[in-house]
């Protein structure tokens, strides 16, 4: 096994060897019953703990880690600096009392006005400089071993700009860490959810790598993938978010509002409002446009329609929407028919009916954000538009509903027998209910958040080109 090459040097019990080759070593038992007679605390009787710990496995560990640093510097003899590091590693690891669990995510179209690091409410974002390599780097900066997640293939995604973001937390009990790789990740994921509410931008994760602040662990890191980049679920359109730094009462406004949300859950299986956020979250996982659209209809429908109202579905729909959604640069006539095109697609490919490329075409050229030059024979790039077009739509729908629904005696609460369409009938009732949810995101500091969503832009012309064009 040795030496290793210098960009293959983490190896894997398991994968790379065979960890009984080592254990019947007379060496190894020495190692073994040091560790165990040193740190009685953490290895003595394993099985009578609730979460056992074995000298095992921090001795794995440890080989591997002092393995990689001497790959590095070429250096395998047993007095080399990456041998002494690992030894010193091993010890000030079995003596703290606590483990730094580090969640890592890659995503697109995500970057920094200025290009430079930022922090916001505890997580950190790193944009992508333009070596190719400056990511890898980064993500082992934060987790030294993360390469033996990846197993020598980084999975990246080509959709620039890119950005990692990272997040951490010290656990004191070791059965906590995986728990605690799971807590991250929620919370990376929650950051997401409430930029995307916030920007209607198209930010995708590509991959999440969580794992132990150090290269000597009882816990190896974890690489998760979110989709592949196929030809039909890449982002043909895309909408950057360039974050300043000062977003982050925004983005605490919009979260608390979420996690706040009077929404009756006993003895529910599934609720619309959860059934909207999932769908939502789930579109923006790279794969099948026709899926994300599929999941955004969904979405739309749960965000406003309620329990019992399957009577005159589409009507509904799109009579709501117009009605609470529309403003100055977006009518509600506009709402009102992109709703009932994007609808009418979705309906075919749920239900198996027929429908060629030609026909969605014809559907896509009636909506009212598709731009009318440039998409003559691009028929992914169309279908891309229509897909941002109901994403925005779902998005202000959520919106609307989160703040329609608060208060001590809300306007559209989450349960109950409101009389919506008798309500949204009326002119003056109407203005009423929009600019009650306007003015709360105002109120917020996020009114903005309100509006239409900028134009989308196709994926091989630079935002400010297009804008520019």
């Amino acid at each position: 096994m040795l030496p290793t090459p210098k960009y293959h040097r983490h190896l894997a019990v398991g994968r790379d060897y065979f960890g009984p080759d080592l254990m019947g070593l007379a060496e190894y038992k020495t190692l073994e019953a040091q560790l165990n007679d040193k740190y009685p605390n953490r290895f003595q009787d394993p099985l009578t703990r609730k979460h056992a710990q074995f000298a095992s496995t921090f001795i794995f560990s440890f080989l591997e880690a002092a393995i990689a640093r001497c790959a590095f510097s070429e250096d395998f003899e047993a007095g080399s600096s990456g041998v002494i590091e690992s030894i010193t590693e091993l010890i000030n690891v079995l003596d703290a009392s606590s483990q730094e669990i580090i969640c890592v995510r890659s995503v697109t179209h995500l970057t920094t006005v200025d290009g430079n690091e930022l922090e916001i409410g505890g997580i950190k974002i790193i944009p992508e400089s333009a070596r190719y390599d400056d990511s890898a780097e980064h993500v082992c900066g934060e987790i030294p071993g993360a390469p033996s997640a990846w197993n020598r293939e980084l999975p990246w995604r080509f959709d620039p700009p890119h950005a990692l973001l990272v997040t951490r937390e010290s656990v004191e009990d070791p059965g906590d860490f995986y728990g605690a790789g799971r807590l991250l990740s929620a919370r990376l994921e929650r950051f997401l959810r409430t930029i995307r509410i916030l920007t209607s931008g198209t930010v995708q994760t590509a991959f999440e790598i969580t794992g132990p602040s150090t290269l000597t662990s009882p816990m190896s890191p974890h690489l998760h993938e979110f989709g592949k980049t196929t030809l039909m679920g890449r982002a043909l359109v895309r909408r950057e978010v360039k974050l300043t730094g000062n977003e982050a009462q925004a983005i605490e406004a919009i979260g608390k509002i979420i996690d706040s949300a009077e929404v009756k859950r006993d003895r529910i299986v599934a609720t619309s409002f959860d059934v909207a956020m999932k769908k939502f979250n789930a579109a923006h996982v790279q794969g099948s446009l026709f899926d994300q659209l599929v999941d955004l209809a969904t979405a739309l429908e749960a965000a406003l329609i309620g329990e019992n109202e399957g009577e005159g579905l589409t009507l509904r729909l799109c009579s709501r929407a117009a009605a609470l959604l529309s403003q100055t640069d977006d009518s509600s006539t506009a709402i009102f028919n992109d709703v009932k095109q994007l609808y009418l697609i979705r309906s075919k490919l749920v239900h198996g009916g027929q429908i060629s490329e030609k026909d969605l075409g014809n559907l896509f050229k009636k909506l009212s954000t598709m731009p009318q030059h440039g998409i003559e024979g691009h028929f992914g790039i169309a279908l891309a538009h229509a897909v941002d077009r109901m994403s925005d739509l779902v998005r202000r729908a959520i919106l609307a509903r989160l703040c329609l629904a608060e208060g001590p005696q809300p306007k559209w609460p989450f349960a109950g027998g409101v009389a919506v369409d008798a309500q949204l009938s009326d002119d003056d009732q109407r203005r009423t209910w929009r600019k009650l949810w306007h003015d709360r995101l105002i109120a917020l500091g996020v009114g903005e958040s309100a509006k239409r969503a900028r134009a989308a832009v196709d994926m091989l012309i630079p935002e400010e080109e297009s804008q520019t064009r």
